[in-house]
Formats: structure tokens, sequence, C-alpha cells
């Protein structure tokens, strides 16, 4: 792989050089010399900032953007997402994960941590798009399906396309998976050293669900069944929106990683105070995601990130709570931490994942705050350059065979729909 070189480009507010040389970024400065060999990109007019970790998506449910809408979660799910999904077979789920890279990529996007269901190709699909993720085996129940042969098969099949691509455990919820289930999870979780991916306190009715049928909130019933204890350091909970403070505190015992959905919690109604100030106090590590396209309609996480800080500044009545230096963070370092992935960063040893934003764009005229910009203005369409892992996934908006991506992704969601 050829060194790439970026030249004048504006990284926290200087006009720098970038080299990256074996994946990583291999040095940083304005006097920097560009190898012979390198591929140049000219960043004049440009600003480099780390790419995104979208830490939980469905990524192949792009083929079911837009069903069921102004639907409660349950309605939604049982009437317009399950009878749909019946209808996936192998190229589906290859074509609608495609189509679900393509747009992250588009958003500044290399990393996503995913829960769905043919593993296999979802995992061809990503290497070939050339991004970084995590696809969860998705368990119901009690679990039964989810064995050794079962998982190290899968895993073997998964990681086998490269790389950059993992598998984790993802048992669905509580409320779809058993006691014997959600702790078979996660001793699998800590026998093969795997992310433990799950949602968790979604809505009201779930947590009060949950206490009728166990007598305790989610997040303390993993705790009774041993759960959070094997996956300390692993354990990714999605959403989490309804806590207790004797949850949080818990919670950040266990160094849980919370994924905060805004888009999706908002258009299914779920709910809007996100407790972040209070998960950051007690030590959770704070993430951001956009949930399946089919309830946030769609993956641009620049969206998400600048819905979250207003969010937080909305609902406390204070514009000072998640400045744009702290939202950086969190849509990346603390996602590509969670994972295990030395990215997020622009700096010197750390991995090649890297963006590139134009400063020409309306977004950004008259730049007074290159960061607020990003957060508070911009939106996909201001990403012009996208590197993953030392490779140009995207140059001038244009990713390769991305025509054919639309046209084929199309057509099979057309198969998916329920007939009238």
């Amino acid at each position: 792989m050829k060194p790439i070189f970026i030249q004048e480009v504006h990284l926290n507010q200087e006009v720098t050089n970038i080299l990256i040389e074996n994946q990583h970024i291999a040095g940083i400065g304005s006097h920097l010399p560009m190898p012979a060999d390198a591929i140049k990109i000219v960043g004049r007019q440009m600003a480099a900032f780390p790419t995104v970790a979208n830490m939980h998506t469905h990524a192949a449910m792009t083929l079911l953007k837009g069903l069921g809408s102004d639907q409660t979660l349950q309605q939604w799910l049982n009437e317009s997402i399950w009878p749909a999904e019946k209808n996936l077979d192998d190229e589906a789920v290859y074509w609608g994960t495609k189509l679900a890279c393509l747009e992250m990529i588009k958003c500044g996007t290399t990393l996503f941590n995913d829960m769905y269901f043919r593993l296999p190709s979802s995992a061809k699909a990503v290497a070939e798009m050339g991004l970084r993720s995590v696809l969860g085996f998705n368990v119901f129940g009690d679990g039964d399906e989810l064995t050794d042969e079962s998982f190290l098969r899968l895993r073997e099949e998964v990681e086998g396309e490269g790389p950059l691509v993992q598998l984790s455990i993802a048992p669905h919820s509580v409320y779809t998976v058993s006691e014997k289930g959600l702790r078979h999870c996660a001793e699998m979780s800590q026998k093969y050293g795997t992310l433990y991916h799950i949602h968790m306190c979604e809505t009201e009715t779930e947590v009060r669900e949950c206490q009728q049928q166990y007598g305790c909130r989610p997040y303390s019933l993993l705790q009774r069944l041993g759960v959070l204890e094997m996956t300390e350091g692993r354990f990714v909970g999605a959403h989490s929106l309804f806590l207790d403070p004797e949850e949080i505190a818990l919670m950040g015992s266990r160094h849980v990683t919370v994924v905060h959905n805004p888009a999706s919690n908002l258009k299914l109604g779920s709910g809007s105070q996100f407790l972040y100030t209070e998960l950051c106090k007690a030590g959770v590590n704070v993430t951001l995601g956009t949930d399946g396209s089919a309830s946030s309609n769609n993956l641009d996480m620049i969206e998400a990130a600048r819905l979250m800080s207003y969010l937080q500044k909305g609902v406390r009545q204070d514009p000072t709570v998640l400045p744009a230096a702290e939202l950086l963070s969190v849509a990346t370092a603390n996602g590509f931490s969670a994972l295990g992935i030395d990215a997020g960063k622009i700096e010197v040893g750390k991995l090649a994942d890297l963006m590139l934003v134009d400063l020409d764009n309306i977004a950004f005229v008259p730049d007074n705050d290159t960061l607020s910009g990003l957060f508070y203005a911009a939106h996909a369409d201001a990403v012009d350059t996208v590197i993953c892992n030392g490779r140009i996934l995207m140059q001038h908006h244009h990713v390769d065979g991305e025509e054919e991506i639309v046209a084929q992704a199309r057509q099979h969601a057309r198969k998916l729909r329920p007939l009238p």
C-alpha cells in the first residue's frame, strides 16, 4: 500500500501536512517531506478530523428504511419490521450492508458496531467496502443456537474476510432473551473475549415489565445474573435511556459502555432525557450511534452528534453542557476505545482513520470555529475524503461502485415489502 501525503491541511486550527504509512499516521508537521512514491492529496481549504464510530447499528436494515413510520416501538417491530425481515436472504443482507457502508463512508464513519442476521454476507460486504466493523451474533430466547461449534464456525467465516471485521455476541434484549440466555451469552463472551452488545433500557415499558417479571431493573438483573462481572470492560448497552442512580453507579463500577441513539429515540418516541452528565461522572464510557436506519432513517453521525448536544443543552437548559470538543471525543475516540481499536485521534502512531471536510462548503463559511461548524452547521455533504486503515475509501465525494450498490439495494428492498 502506497504512503498517503496530505498537503497543507487544516488540523487543530493550524495548516500542516500529514503522512500516512503502513496503515498508521507516520508524521504530522508543516515541514514534513513528501515521499517520492506517495499518493498526494491537496488539503488546501480542507480540515482533517478523526472519523467517527457508529456504536449501534443494524446495517442491512437500510433496505427497510421508511417502513412503519410513526408507530410505537413494539408496533413497529411486530407489524412492520419483523414480518419484512422474514423475507431476508443472503443477497439482500449483502446489498443492504453495502448500502449502509456506502452511506456511512459518505458521513465520515469508518467503524460500526452491528447487530443483525446472516453475518457472513454482512462480513463480505464490509470487507469489500474497506470499513471496520464488529458484527454481533444475534441471540434470542435461551440462546440454544449459540454453541462453541456454531460460534467458532461463524467466527472463522466472519473474521476470515479480513483483519477489519470482528465477531461479537449480541443478545437482543432482556425482554426477548431469557435469564438462561443472557447468562449463557455472557459465559461465551468471557470464554472467547468478545464484546457483549445488547439493547438496554430503551423504553419505560421495557423497564417496567422487567421490574414486574424479575423484581428489578434491567441493569440490576444483569448484575444478579453475573453478566456485568463476566463482561466487564466488554459490555455495550445500546440506548440506556431510563436509568436510576443505583444503576448508573453499578454501570460505572463495571466499566460499561453505553450508546446514545438520539435520532432513533426521538423518532420512536422513546424519550429524550439521556443522562449524559451523570453517566460520565460515574465513569461510564459514553458513545454515539444512529441505530438502524429503519428507525433513525439515516446513518448520519454528524446529525446524530448535533442532536445529542442540542438535546443535552435543551433538556438541562444549560448551553455549556457537552461542548463541541467533548462531543468530538464521544463520537470518535470513545467508540474506537470501547472496541479496542487504536484510532479516533489524529496523532502520530495512531491507525490512519481520518476524514477531510471541505471548508468551502457553505456550512463552514465564514469558518469562525471549524469544530463548531462540523457539529452545529455541517451535514454529510461537507465530507470530501475518507481514509480507513491507510486506504482512501472516498475522495471528492465519490466511492467506487456506488452506482451499482444503489441499484442493487433498490431491487432487493422491493422484495421485502409486505404485500398490501
